[in-house]
């Protein structure tokens, strides 16, 4: 079985960013170039991590670290992620606050 590939949508205006797939070393590097350029403006941005299969420690360092940048930006970085879900489990054994919505 494979898994599915990663790949995002994010909203016109930036604010909302959902992943898909699987988040393995490849996507962390793309997910962390993608996160810079947000974190470099310091705008409010959700993560909806619901539809990830895959969130491994790479991963989750790259949440971690973007969720820091933008603030000290001046911006927040919200995740999203659903009871049951993988990301929820992860994120809760990390310590990383989200939203369930």
């Amino acid at each position: 079985m494979t898994e599915p590939p990663f790949s995002y949508d994010l909203s016109v205006d930036e604010r909302n960013l959902t992943l898909h797939g699987d988040l393995d070393e490849g996507a962390s590097v793309q997910l962390r170039e993608l996160l810079s350029g947000v974190a470099e403006r310091g705008t409010d941005l959700r993560i909806d991590l619901n539809d990830v299969d895959f969130l491994p420690s790479s991963a989750v360092g790259v949440l971690a670290a973007a969720r820091g940048a933008v603030s000290r930006a001046g911006g927040s970085l919200t995740f999203v992620a659903a009871p049951g879900t993988i990301a929820q489990r992860v994120l809760t054994i990390c310590s990383l606050p989200f939203d369930e919505r």
